[in-house]
């Protein structure tokens, strides 16, 4: 069998206790559905994930971490499906392979806005660690047999690499693919200079090894000497690291530099606190260079590095007597050196695992939600920042475009952000292949698809949930630039729905119900005028509607108890006690009266003026007088919540479809209100009637971002308020 009997060997030589018979199923698996697919190189396809699991193994997984590892191009590259996968192998694996297919979507753009969101995207995607190490080594290999493709595409993916995948393998501590990846890359990006530093390199280290092996022997025997047990090591540096420190100090060759190699002293883990001691041991035995000293023990890196960095003059014979680098820690810290994040399966069941910086590596998420710069780091500064913020995701276009959102942006924020007509075309909108409302809230990693009709034009109700300014300025414009009758009649319709939802007549040939608005007495054409404002969404209907009908008008019902008892409560309640119904922001007694110009009315819209003999006044926000007198005096004043407690009944009718009461029900958990009942009742075989019964609200806005929401489900036709 084409190297499975290498993967089988790694895991014997790891002692790992894993189910043979399971992962040769997965191999089988595997081999069949990539059966007759070939590398560029001309292998069966198989070899690819046999190498990627054979990798993985360097990074103490799990079992279903290296059948992931088998079967990761399976589902995106074959007819074999995830639910296929998930029959034989479980919900686990599947999981793991739908979350490697994801990230494969994602392609690099080589600007560097885009390669910074790549980042950021690949990160908030990977909501499982094993997932990340898996795909670290399937880019591993990939580089590995990058002599195989076309030189452009060798550049494209060498540069990807460079830019994402190698940064990230950086950040969660994982030096042993980070440099492994660079190196790949400098070979693919720089060849000539490749070639120069290794050569170079090559030549110092068959030129020096003998004294470096003296140095180390020299410094494993007099710690020896000193009572500790140790294990002591020299290695030089990577062929990336190098060029890198060669192009800092603007140098040409790596005879300039002491730092080459450096000299790896390892501890016991129960010597821990020994480190600082055999630091000090080897200060006073050989002379150090202060600014050289970095203590990582007690500061860590960001991505969990922990080591005493030291170097010293005097070690080496001599002949070779140069500065030294003298890297102490413990075998723990060595391995998560090496592994980062994945050596959490190593140590799971240390105590030394619930070192806070352990932590930092093993919850990675948190973790890079976390990350500080600092300022006097100087390779933190170099290295990738990857602040995870809190208020952006990113998500994909079917062909592995990345944009960066606001969170809450939903699929029309995103139509405009990929192109205006897009946007201004939008019928449909699938998220992950399945249709979604237009306002549904798009999630980190989302695949979003935009399905347009030439004949489908913006919607005025798009700016009730927009999320970005750039697509509202967008509809916005656009109906600017349509016809004055045009915008009359959308913004009539519009103003209609709202009337109808609120158990209020339509508008007539007059407008008369615009006749008296904000304390002004309008003329015929300023009725029009104000109906093409709320065509072009300048102004929003339910804003208009606050100011033609009392929050008291909208919510009462005819015949109802509640109009009587709201009567009484105005006819009972006395200045005093309409004054004490109210709150001013900041201030815990204040001294409040009613102003003579403007009519008050109870949980209507109000504001406060502070004045030099009555305290602070308060006014209609409708006031003629408060326009005019200085914005600086003015302060907020609202109605006591607790005292407005009201309930209304709601009418939805809608087209029967599966799923309606699952979204229906996330909608009203999201708005947050309390309903007491409910009722389902079919009208006919495709049409269904919902009634809420007493919906408790405290104010206009609870009202009218209900019936919005509701309004915004698949396959509902109305919502109204019942009378």
């Amino acid at each position: 069998m084409i190297n499975f009997d290498n993967l089988k060997a790694k895991i014997k030589k790891h002692a790992y206790d894993f189910d043979v018979k399971r992962i040769q199923l997965a191999f089988e698996f595997a081999a069949h559905a990539h059966e007759g697919q070939k590398r560029f190189s001309g292998e069966p396809y198989i070899t690819h994930p046999i190498e990627v699991a054979i990798k993985v193994l360097d990074f103490y997984p799990d079992e279903d971490m290296v059948v992931a590892a088998l079967l990761h191009d399976v589902s995106e590259d074959t007819d074999r499906t995830l639910e296929d996968i998930e029959d034989v192998f479980g919900p686990t694996v599947s999981n793991l392979v739908r979350g490697l297919e994801k990230l494969s979507k994602v392609r690099s753009r080589i600007d560097e806005p885009e390669i910074e969101n790549l980042r950021k995207m690949f990160v908030s995607m990977a909501t499982d660690i094993r997932v990340i190490l898996i795909k670290l080594c399937d880019r591993w290999h990939n580089m590995e047999t990058l002599q195989y493709v076309r030189k452009e595409k060798q550049e494209r993916i060498a540069r990807e690499t460079l830019n994402v995948y190698a940064p990230i393998a950086s950040r969660l501590g994982i030096y042993k693919i980070k440099s492994a990846l660079e190196d790949l890359c400098f070979k693919f990006l720089q060849p000539k200079m490749y070639d120069v530093i290794r050569s170079e390199l090559e030549l110092y280290a068959s030129q020096n090894n003998n004294f470096i092996d003296k140095e180390k022997d020299l410094l494993h025997k007099w710690l020896t000497k000193q009572g500790f047990k140790v294990t002591v090591s020299a290695r030089l540096k990577t062929l990336f690291s190098i060029y890198k420190k060669l192009k800092r100090k603007g140098l040409s060759s790596i005879d300039s530099l002491y730092d080459v190699y450096a000299i790896r002293v390892v501890l016991p883990n129960e010597d821990e606190l020994k480190l600082y001691e055999l630091l000090g041991k080897i200060h006073q035995r050989w002379t150090p260079i202060s600014k050289r000293f970095k203590d990582y023990v007690a500061v860590p890196k960001p991505n969990g590095y922990r080591s005493l960095h030291t170097s010293v003059v005097g070690l080496g014979p001599k002949d070779f007597n140069r500065p030294v680098e003298i890297q102490i820690r413990t075998q723990e810290m060595h391995d998560e050196a090496e592994s980062g994040v994945a050596s959490h399966w190593l140590y799971k069941d240390s105590k030394a695992s619930k070192h806070k910086n352990f932590d930092m590596q093993t919850n990675w998420i948190d973790a890079l939600n976390t990350f500080q710069s600092t300022a006097d780091n100087s390779e933190l500064m170099q290295g990738l920042q990857m602040d995870m913020f809190n208020d952006r995701i990113f998500v994909l276009t079917p062909n592995g475009d990345v944009k960066d959102l606001p969170v809450g942006a939903t699929p029309i924020d995103f139509a405009y952000n990929v192109h205006t007509d897009l946007g201004h075309h939008c019928v449909l909108a699938k998220v992950n292949s399945l249709v979604v409302s237009l306002d549904h809230e798009l999630k980190n990693g989302d695949v979003v698809e935009i399905v347009t009709r030439k004949t489908s034009e913006p919607n005025q109700y798009w700016l009730t949930f927009l999320v970005t300014a750039s697509a509202r300025q967008k509809v916005k414009h656009w109906f600017k630039t349509r016809d004055f009758d045009k915008n009359i009649k959308t913004g009539r319709e519009i103003l209609n729905k709202y009337l109808l939802s609120f158990g209020k007549p339509i508008l007539d040939s007059d407008l008369s119900v615009l006749k008296n608005f904000k304390g002004d007495r309008l003329t015929v054409n300023d009725r029009e005028k104000l109906l093409e404002e709320i065509g072009l969404g300048k102004i929003l209907a339910q804003s208009v509607l606050k100011n033609i009908y009392s929050f008291d008008e909208i919510i009462s019902k005819t015949d109802d108890k509640k109009v009587e008892e709201l009567k009484k409560i105005k006819e009972e309640k006395s200045l005093k006690n309409l004054v004490n119904s109210m709150i001013v922001c900041g201030l815990s007694e204040p001294n409040l009266t009613l102003s003579d110009c403007c009519d008050v009315k109870y949980l209507g819209p109000i504001i406060g003026y502070v004045t030099r003999d009555k305290g602070i006044t308060v006014h209609s926000t409708i006031c003629k007088n408060i326009k005019s007198m200085n914005p600086d005096r003015r302060v907020e004043v609202l109605w006591d919540k607790k005292i407005a407690k009201w309930f209304v009944d709601i009418e939805i009718l809608l087209l029967d479809r599966p799923g309606f009461l699952r979204d229906f029900t996330e909608v009203i958990s999201k708005v947050g209100l309390k309903i007491h009942d409910l009722n389902y009742q079919s009208v006919d075989d495709n049409n269904k009637k919902l009634f809420l019964h007493s919906v408790e609200i405290t104010n206009y806005d609870d009202l009218i971002s209900l019936i919005r929401r509701i309004s915004s489900i698949a396959g509902v036709t109305s919502v109204s308020k019942v009378n």
